[in-house]
């Protein structure tokens, strides 16, 4: 998290950073309000002149004259009684200078350093000392509903977070507190689409602003002497529009039936649609704020959001999947993307040379029979509409990065490997973060030279409902879906695109055409055990082929300074994704000693580790007779078979790492073609065989439960366990086996349980 961290000079924060830019007159005259108010006790008084001054200071505010560091209150009672100083902004003369400027009051304030959190998310544990939120009761004009029976703070009514601490010496215990809460707010709410926060230590303040691009943090200024900086901020914060504060004004939180549901708006060519969401198909885990934040709802058209219009499914309306991501500013839309494919491979048509890799007469016919009768169409997910909407604030050049903005003074150890399951954040390049730590390791210090692009927001509705691969149930539908995957990558590879997207969280916006030059260093989110392994240690992949012939064998040169994006690497993955599925998901049922050793192996080659695990790295070390000895070991007896084919697989990717050739070849699109080629034979000869009935165990403990009590309305979760029986491998127009008779079928439907495509998610 602390790489995405910037600062700048407060002024800097609001001239650009802050919700809106209060005139110095209005802050003046507000300024004016506090001087002259007759209350006792004061707000303010005039401070006493320190002889060490150089300059002298008017007012201060009254119940900081004494330092809260030199205070015998607690904590909790002496960040109180910024409640009364803050309070003043909302009163009728303070709104009156507002209204000048047609600007009225949105937020108040409210400290809470005894209360719990709640929502609606399980696993909530933060706890604020206070925040800015709408003056609201009961149901708001957003049909925005609260718990009236919880005592609870609701992270849904955070809008600004805050935390305060005596001493200046728990400054970094109070920024990994807001930092915390942040997160778990943008993570969890899909209202949100960027977030402000403060911290205070003793008097000192620093203003904070949370996005998909960036993290920016002011530089601190003493609140109870600069009491025009503290009006400023404040003003900017409570009198901001919801927009400005970061709400999305096309996502509205609505209530039916006790459940807490969300109502998207959709706008495409002129027209507005409006979407009901049921449950979640997919959302990003992940502890960083930047990057994509994916989530996939599976959603009903509905008439409206207000007067209970969400209530009324709009006829002809039909379910569907709603994706809601962010983008580099730029970068094109999914959408975009699948439309250029499509033209692509409409074109590729006429092109006798398109899949001149092939060497087998057999996949060659198969792929240019799905190519001509357009039956390509089905390996990727139909995009019905899309739309693009707010950007994050740019980047300002003068926001530094401040790498150690979380870290203690007197701690030089590095944070520990976070090894907890799903979706971890990585960069674009992945290589870039790699490679950093692999020099880092052997004692180089580099640095990230990151842009903290600007982040667009996107929302797109899919022709049909998926579901993430993790969900399927049985061994048949995940071979499917392999299969299916598979077949558009091929396709990828024959327009020389790479897909960089067999990954958990990814989607089309990976998929480009193949160029040889570097990428942008802002993260993205993908699963790091599925990379390959040399894009995930950042140094490329040395293979030692050892035969009896007298050629002497190369390894791969380690001269460059990191490895490059190759068509290799999306086939690694997918091969990642296969062993997966038929170590982690297929149960064996039968214990003992080898069964114990298989589940630690594997455990520890899908770890997410910063660096592969050397048992990851094994796998891709071993001979051919010991890895296929090691898979029909260790995979249960029914699939025993599969080992021999995946082995010739891997030999063709192993192959592929040699540097036997010239280094150009690496970036020469033809020399891959076995690759592909090996993977189409393996599972053409996997699939010819009776697919084993194997059903998979449930998938327990997605996340730990919550300490506290939460809200009483939740979110619908995922129905992870449905019923897979219409989703049969090897059947329509599947990889077809040889010399078996192909038989026409009518097309079938869009895949309504596991749709595979290139992005395995």
């Amino acid at each position: 998290m602390a790489a995405e961290i910037l600062q700048c000079s407060f002024k800097d924060f609001l001239d650009h950073y802050s919700p809106w830019r209060v005139p110095a007159a209005t802050v003046n005259n507000v300024y004016r309000l506090y001087v002259e108010d007759q209350r006792n006790p004061p707000l303010v008084k005039k401070a006493e002149q320190d002889h060490e001054a150089t300059a002298p200071i008017d007012w201060v505010f009254a119940d900081f004259e004494i330092e809260p560091t030199k205070s015998t209150s607690s904590e909790p009672t002496v960040s109180k009684n910024l409640k009364d100083i803050v309070d003043v902004l909302r009163e009728q003369k303070a709104e009156s200078e507002l209204a000048e400027i047609r600007r009225t009051p949105l937020l108040c304030y409210r400290d809470c350093p005894y209360e719990y959190t709640a929502s609606e998310i399980s696993g909530t544990n933060v706890r604020l000392d206070a925040y800015l939120t709408e003056h609201l009761d009961g149901q708001s004009e957003n049909a925005d509903y609260r718990d009236p029976r919880s005592k609870r703070v609701d992270l849904a009514d955070v809008a600004v977070a805050a935390e305060f601490k005596k001493h200046l010496k728990d400054k970094i215990h109070n920024r990994h507190q807001l930092v915390a809460d942040a997160s778990q707010i943008l993570n969890n709410d899909p209202r949100r689409t960027w977030m402000y926060g403060f911290t205070i230590e003793n008097t000192m303040m620093s203003i904070w602003y949370f996005s998909r691009s960036h993290t920016v943090i002011s530089a601190p200024f003493d609140f109870t002497k600069d009491i025009k900086s503290f009006i400023h901020v404040f003003l900017s914060l409570m009198y901001a529009t919801r927009v400005e504060i970061g709400y999305d004004p096309t996502v509205h939180r609505v209530l039916d039936d006790q459940w807490i549901r969300y109502v998207y708006e959709v706008e495409y060519n002129g027209e507005t649609r409006y979407f009901k969401t049921l449950e979640t198909l997919y959302t990003s885990r992940v502890l960083c704020i930047t990057g994509r934040k994916t989530r996939v709802w599976k959603a009903i058209e509905v008439e409206g959001y207000d007067d209970k219009k969400f209530r009324k499914e709009k006829k002809g309306g039909k379910v569907v999947a709603l994706k809601d991501y962010w983008l580099d500013e730029g970068s094109k839309s999914e959408k975009e993307i699948l439309e250029n494919i499509f033209r692509s491979l409409e074109q590729a048509k006429h092109k006798p040379t398109t899949f001149k890799w092939a060497k087998s007469e057999f996949n060659e016919k198969f792929l240019r029979e799905l190519l001509e009768e357009e039956r390509y169409r089905k390996y990727f997910m139909g995009i019905e509409c899309d739309m693009v909407l707010a950007a994050t604030k740019p980047r300002l050049p003068s926001a530094q990065p401040v790498p150690d903005i979380l870290v203690p003074e007197e701690n030089t150890e590095p944070a520990s490997v976070n090894r907890t399951t799903g979706s971890t954040q990585t960069t674009d390049s992945v290589l870039e973060m790699a490679y950093t730590i692999h020099q880092a390791r052997r004692g180089r210090r580099i640095f990230l030279n990151r842009e903290y692009r600007t982040k667009r927001h996107h929302r797109l509705i899919y022709e049909q409902v998926g579901r993430p691969l993790l969900a399927a149930t049985n061994l048949s539908t995940s071979l499917q879906s392999l299969t299916d995957a598979l077949i558009a990558l091929t396709f990828l590879y024959s327009l020389s695109c790479i897909s960089l997207a067999m990954s958990i969280g990814t989607d089309m916006e990976y998929a480009k055409a193949f160029k040889n030059n570097e990428s942008s260093p802002d993260p993205k989110t993908g699963t790091l055990f599925f990379m390959a392994i040399e894009v995930h240690s950042g140094k490329s992949t040395k293979v030692v082929w050892h035969n009896n012939s007298s050629e002497p064998e190369q390894e791969t040169t380690s001269e460059r300074k990191r490895p490059k994006f190759r068509f290799s690497h999306d086939m690694e993955s997918w091969m990642w994704v296969t062993l997966y599925i038929l170590t982690r998901r297929v149960p064996r049922r039968d214990t003992g000693q080898r069964n114990g050793y298989r589940d630690q192996f594997f455990d520890h080659v899908y770890t997410n580790s910063h660096v592969p695990t050397n048992e990851r790295e094994q796998v891709m070390r071993m001979e051919e007779e010991e890895f296929q000895s090691f898979l029909e070991r260790h995979f249960t007896p029914a699939i025993t078979g599969f080992a021999k084919h995946l082995t010739y697989f891997r030999r063709e990717l192993r192959l592929s790492y040699l540097d036997r050739a010239r280094l150009d070849d690496m970036f020469n699109p033809d020399t891959y073609g076995p690759i592909y080629e090996a993977a189409l034979i393996a599972f053409r000869e996997i699939i010819s065989v009776p697919i084993p009935d194997i059903n998979f165990d449930p998938i327990n403990g997605a996340r730990p439960p919550s300490p506290q009590p939460e809200s009483q309305h939740k979110r619908q979760r995922t129905h992870e366990e449905q019923d897979d029986d219409d989703y049969a491998a090897g059947t329509d127009d599947d990889i077809p086996v040889e010399g078996r008779p192909v038989r026409k079928q009518p097309k079938r439907g869009r895949m309504q349980s596991t749709q595979a495509h290139t992005i395995i998610s």
